[in-house]
C-alpha cells in the first residue's frame, strides 16, 4: 500500500495506477475513497469502460449490489462488440449470483460462452454455481469438466468439482480433486471448509477437525474469497459440535 500510495503521487494521471490503488482501498474497506477516486476519471477525458468495471467490482466485493448493477451496466453499454462484452457480462454475472438472482446470472454467464465457448471461467462460474445449490448436479459437472480440461491444474475448478461430487454423495469422487485443490491454494478457507466436510462424511473426524481449524485461520485475510464473517461463525459452530461429540465419543461409560 505505500508503494501505492507513492506510485499514484508520482503519476497522478496514470489510470493503470489508480484502478490498481482504488481496488487496494476497497480490499481494505475504504470503499467510498477507492469509488471517488475512479470517478475522478469520469471528468475532461473520453470515457473508458475499465473505469465502470472497476467501480463495479469494488462496490460488489463490498456487497453495494445496486451501485454495482449500475456501473456494469454502464460499462456494457459501452461495449459494442461481443467480444469487448465477454469480460463486462463474466462481471454482471457475479454481481446477479451474489444477490442469489440465480437465473439472471445463469443466463448471462451462458452469453459469455455464446461469445467465448472456450471461457473456463464462466464454464466453472455455472457449474459451481449450480453444485452450490445442489440443483442439476450432471449438468454441472459437466461445466466443470469443461473448465478443467481448458486449464487443468487450476486449483478452483478443482474445488468446484469436489464440491459438485460432494453434493453428489460421492464422497470417493469428491476428495482427490478438493485435495488436489487445496495443496494448489493453500490459503483458501472455502477450499479447507469443503475438504473438511468430506472428511466428515468419510468418517475421518480428526482430519474433517484440522481442515475446519485451517478454513478459520485463513478466512480473515483471505480477500479474494467469498467466505465471510457469517459463514466463520457457522462453521465454528459445527467445528464446535464435532469437538463437542468427539470428546463424548472419547468418554468412558458411566
Amino acid at each position: 500500500m505505500t508503494e501505492a500510495v507513492a506510485a499514484v503521487k508520482a503519476y497522478p494521471k496514470n489510470q493503470e495506477l489508480a484502478i490498481q490503488y482504488a481496488t487496494m482501498l476497497g480490499e481494505q474497506g475504504h470503499v467510498d475513497e477507492a469509488v471517488t477516486r475512479m470517478q475522478a476519471f469520469l471528468t475532461g477525458r473520453p470515457i473508458d469502460r475499465s473505469i465502470y468495471i472497476s467501480i463495479a467490482q469494488i462496490d460488489l466485493q463490498a456487497k453495494r449490489f445496486d451501485p454495482a448493477e449500475t456501473a456494469i451496466q454502464k460499462a456494457l453499454e459501452l461495449s459494442p462488440s461481443p467480444e469487448d462484452q465477454e469480460y463486462v457480462l463474466f462481471v454482471q454475472g457475479s454481481i446477479f449470483e451474489r444477490q442469489k438472482k440465480y437465473e439472471q446470472a445463469e443466463q448471462t454467464f451462458k452469453k459469455v460462452l455464446s461469445v467465448d465457448p472456450l471461457n473456463a471461467s464462466a464454464s466453472n462460474y455455472l457449474g459451481y454455481m449450480l453444485a452450490d445449490r445442489g440443483v442439476r448436479l450432471d449438468e454441472s459437472v459437466k461445466y466443470i469438466q469443461k473448465a478443467l480440461s481448458l486449464d487443468p491444474n487450476n486449483g478452483a475448478y478443482l474445488d468446484s468439482l469436489g464440491w459438485a461430487y460432494f453434493k453428489m454423495g460421492r464422497y470417493d469422487l469428491a476428495a482427490p480433486p478438493l485435495e488436489k485443490a487445496a495443496s494448489k491454494i493453500q490459503d483458501d478457507p472455502t477450499i479447507h471448509e469443503h475438504l473438511g466436510s468430506v472428511y466428515l462424511h468419510q468418517g475421518k473426524t480428526a482430519m474433517a477437525q484440522e481442515e475446519w481449524q485451517r478454513a478459520l485461520k485463513e478466512w480473515p485475510d483471505a480477500i479474494s474469497s467469498d467466505f465471510d464473517a457469517e459463514q466463520a461463525k457457522e462453521l465454528q459452530r459445527q467445528l464446535d459440535e464435532l469437538k463437542s461429540h468427539s470428546v463424548q465419543a472419547k468418554s468412558p461409560n458411566k
